[in-house]
């Protein structure tokens, strides 16, 4: 039988104006996002400060509700991606969660945008036998 238990909530707020990527660097970009991430933004005519915002705010979640903050992890091993009905997910790269002592876990995310803000809330349930 799989048990679940919450390991924590984090939730996050970013301003849209601050990740305008033509005023950011390659360098500040390759550093806060994950590769993919990147070259989505960089495709888009329209929206690319929101999309940014509202990725970086489901990283600085994630590492509030996983207790850990970035310590351990990098921003750009973090990817926030759409499945196929357009609900967002949490991708970390290979490795992250034994460098960090976790086993499984299961990452719920929740994206909004409002006014100025990209807001993200993030629930991380530790699972035994899940996997």
């Amino acid at each position: 039988m799989t048990t679940a238990k919450i390991h924590g909530v984090g939730i996050d707020a970013v301003s849209i104006e601050r990740m305008d990527s033509d005023r950011m660097g390659a360098h500040v970009l390759n550093r806060m996002f994950h590769q993919t991430e990147v070259d989505q933004a960089m495709a888009m005519d329209q929206g690319r400060a929101q999309f940014l915002a509202s990725r970086f705010a489901a990283k600085e979640a994630l590492v509030k509700a996983l207790g850990t903050g970035f310590r351990g992890i990098s921003p750009s091993e973090i990817a926030v991606r759409v499945n196929s009905i357009g609900k967002p997910e949490i991708v970390l790269e290979a490795g992250i969660l034994e460098r960090l002592g976790f086993d499984s876990i299961v990452i719920h995310l929740s994206l909004t945008h409002e006014g100025p803000l990209a807001i993200a809330f993030v629930v991380v349930e530790d699972v035994d036998g899940a996997f």
